[in-house]
């Protein structure tokens, strides 16, 4: 399985440094944002008060512009964005420390990618609460609940920590493209799929939780991808799909109480080890041989337990518990 850090991701990343230090380092080459409009030069931009759009709100007219929220909330009545390119080619943006809400998209990067969203409330818009449609973006500490879908992700390359993704109508976050990163976050309570990230493979989902979403919890239906320490629970189809022609692993992960299959693990050469799977409605484990699982258990699932279909050679288990 390969992890892929593209050099765009990397400059994004080095850039990302460089600006934040200026937006909190050099406060006399910062410019104070007093009403919604157009940021037209590159450059650090604050809030001094909270804002209020019929339309589109902050429109991002240059390349490498950051915005720090200040902690206030950018309010709008259901239509146009909050923070938008505009449609055209505005990388590297910052969008920081604040909320945004009642638009039809909270943050809308629509021809633009390698930015930061951080620390930022993106909820109750009529939408998406932040799309993103080109490549290597890094989201920390996103709440994106009550929109249509939470995030969309239309490239690859991007990294999610502390994402919060719950009661959208639509699905929590959709990832349409490869080598992506999911860590540390909730996705509870949408409508549609929790987490759906079957465009392109190569992507990790590590220590999070995907529970009562009303379709499947976990979708990753290609490349190769794997799920660590992570929890599936209580979802309205499978708890988690990979059923790709790749390679996969699920490690030190629990899926139970779902509704369809617990783990549904396609393709030969999957690894399950360190997970426990029950109580699900329909079979707990589904893998293709040759796999292999150690210290599955797989317990109380009403359909089979644990079913590993021949596809060449057998399955190797070791310290399996699934009667």
């Amino acid at each position: 399985m390969t992890f892929k850090l593209s050099e765009r991701r990397l400059a994004a990343a080095l850039f990302a440094m460089l600006l934040i230090g200026g937006l909190w380092g050099r406060a006399s080459a910062d410019t104070a944002v007093t009403a919604c409009g157009t940021l037209s030069a590159p450059g650090n931009y604050f809030l001094t008060k909270n804002l209020t759009a019929a339309g589109d709100c902050l429109v991002i007219a240059a390349a490498n512009v950051a915005i720090d929220l200040k902690g206030r909330t950018i309010s709008g009545n259901g239509t146009g964005s909050g923070i938008t390119d505009d449609g055209l080619d505005r990388d590297y943006a910052i969008v920081a420390n604040g909320n945004i809400h009642n638009f039809d998209t909270g943050v809308n990067l629509q021809s633009s990618g390698s930015a930061i969203i951080s620390n930022l409330n993106v909820s109750n818009n009529g939408s998406q609460g932040v799309f993103i449609s080109e490549c290597c973006n890094t989201l920390d500490s996103v709440t994106a609940n009550n929109n249509l879908t939470g995030i969309v992700l239309q490239s690859d390359d991007s990294s999610l920590n502390k994402i919060q993704a719950n009661g959208n109508s639509n699905g929590g976050i959709l990832i349409s493209e490869c080598c992506n990163t999911l860590v540390g976050s909730t996705v509870n309570n949408n409508t549609g799929v929790g987490v759906d990230m079957t465009g392109g493979g190569d992507s990790f989902v590590v220590a999070s939780k995907i529970q009562k979403n009303s379709d499947i919890g976990l979708e990753m239906t290609r490349g190769d991808n794997g799920v660590i320490s992570s929890t599936t629970s209580k979802n309205g189809g499978d708890g988690m799909d990979l059923t790709t022609n790749g390679d996969n692993m699920v490690v030190a992960s629990k899926s139970t109480g779902n509704s369809g299959v617990g783990i549904n693990i396609g393709a030969k050469w999957g690894i399950i080890s360190g997970v426990t799977v029950s109580k699900n409605h329909g079979d707990g484990v589904d893998m293709d041989c040759r796999g292999s699982t150690a210290s599955l258990k797989s317990q109380k699932n009403s359909g089979t337990n644990l079913v590993q279909t021949v596809i060449d050679g057998p399955c190797a288990n070791v310290n399996l518990n699934a009667p």
